[in-house]
């Protein structure tokens, strides 16, 4: 049955956190965390940690677990690595904000523009929600169109457009084709329907007809490149370099945020990885390691607007000399290790033994992503490549099986967070002693799953 989980701290620490903080938690994302329910199923979790060494973590009850959250992926390198540490601790003796220029900032950039296919110039900010914030106010000013044409499920921070059609908080709503008429949040501006338009991912002929209907009014299309939030899916063949052809020709700017995929998939993020070049791209997570920091590449053409002051984008700590020596310290770090074949090899690794061990308990589901990252679907699909197919899943016997699935893992020392999608990140840190312990892990927690009928 695996370890009984002992979290006392863990509660008494959560007790006080409801007490002074609205929901416990200062990141809605982390709340199926900190609450230990998932889907109205009890899945205990370490809701507070003590500290990270890398692949681990280790909660404030002296709990050690394999972590696959990774921060929710910004752990490429695994938590405090010496290089990143190293570097930041040298410059906290020299401060942090000047309200001026650094070198470091310069130096940064220079990398970013070199391996980053789309950059030209780089404005740099502190978050994911910034950066594709600072990316519509571009294309707005560019094109002279004001419409945001977005994807279901796809997430691209939490303010009010981005949260049109998302997954979150709408549980349900895609299975039932309104993902494109649901806020993600109340509090929301109700004019914010007249400026986005959501359609689903992978389908060609809504992309084709919506483009056709509304070309003229949309300054941006926003995509994920390899959808990584809600559910880990590719993109069908040929869907992106139909989204580049159309957006081309219709005088809409193509953006693919890679605040997952960026410095995850590669060096040059997605974009790289797959040959598709868009007129802006975003980063965030994984390009400092776990400091705050964003980056907006694009063409100067598009970067012109601010270089003329037509556009102003301003952050007190954009740029700062602790995010960007971070920064520029994991991307070093990154470059020296010449390739991404071990991160990619080892993420396999572990989707093959979970793959093997659903087949060989006969639980249906599916196994799927490019390797840093992946999700685990309990779901008689053969594959998922839309969000209304993984908010289509029944409870019974699939969620349910998930959620013993996710319990049996977080109390055998694999921590993960419990979603039907089943999320995973792997970081260079991550040992073959990892893997095994991983995969060995899933077979046990699987034999439990399966008594789900």
């Amino acid at each position: 049955m695996g370890r009984r989980l002992i979290l006392d701290k863990s509660k008494k620490a959560m007790a006080k956190a409801n007490e002074l903080i609205p929901g416990g938690t200062n990141s809605g994302a982390r709340a199926s965390i900190t609450r230990g329910m998932y889907e109205g199923f009890s899945v205990p979790m370490p809701a507070f940690m003590d500290r990270g060494e890398g692949s681990h973590l280790f909660d404030i009850d002296g709990n050690r677990y394999i972590d696959y959250i990774a921060g929710f992926g910004p752990a490429i390198l695994g938590h405090s690595h010496p290089a990143v540490t190293r570097a930041v601790a040298a410059q906290l003796t020299r401060g942090s904000v000047y309200a001026a220029n650094t070198e470091t900032e310069i130096k940064l950039i220079e990398k970013l523009v070199k391996y980053i296919p789309s950059a030209e110039q780089v404005i740099l900010a502190n978050t994911g929600s910034e950066a594709t914030t600072i990316a519509l106010r571009l294309a707005r000013a560019f094109t002279g169109k004001q419409k945001v044409l977005k994807f279901e499920g796809h997430y691209h921070g939490w303010h009010d457009w981005a949260m049109v059609g998302t997954a979150f908080s709408v549980l349900g709503t895609f299975a039932k084709g309104q993902g494109q008429k649901v806020f993600g949040s109340a509090g929301m501006a109700e004019s914010t329907f007249d400026d986005v338009i959501v359609i689903p991912w992978n389908d060609p002929e809504a992309l084709e007809k919506t483009i056709k209907r509304e070309g003229d009014d949309i300054a941006l299309c926003i995509t994920e490149g390899y959808q990584s939030n809600w559910g880990v899916m590719p993109p069908e063949k040929g869907y992106l370099e139909l989204m580049r052809k159309l957006t081309k020709q219709n005088e809409i700017l193509f953006h693919i945020d890679e605040v997952i995929t960026g410095f995850r998939l590669g060096l040059g993020g997605f974009q790289a990885h797959s040959g598709i070049t868009p007129d802006i791209s975003t980063f965030s997570k994984a390009m400092a390691n776990g400091f705050p920091i964003a980056a907006v590449a694009s063409s100067k053409d598009v970067m012109e607007s601010v270089t003329t002051d037509q556009v102003y984008i301003a952050g007190t700590f954009n740029g700062n000399a602790l995010s960007t020596t971070a920064a520029l310290a994991t991307v070093t770090e990154l470059e020296s290790y010449g390739s991404y074949k071990q991160i990619y090899n080892r993420g396999r690794e572990v989707m093959k033994g979970i793959a093997d061990a659903l087949a060989d308990n006969g639980i249906p589901g599916v196994v799927q992503g490019p390797g840093p990252m992946w999700s685990v679907y309990f779901t008689d699909l053969e594959k998922i490549s839309k969000t209304r197919e993984v908010y289509s899943i029944p409870q019974y016997p699939h969620i349910k099986r998930s959620a013993v699935f996710f319990d049996g893992l977080i109390r055998r020392g694999v921590l993960l967070s419990p979603a039907r999608y089943g999320r995973m990140y792997i970081s260079f840190a991550h040992t073959e002693e990892d893997v095994r312990l991983t995969v060995e892990a899933a077979q046990e927690a699987l034999k439990e799953a399966k008594r789900i009928k």
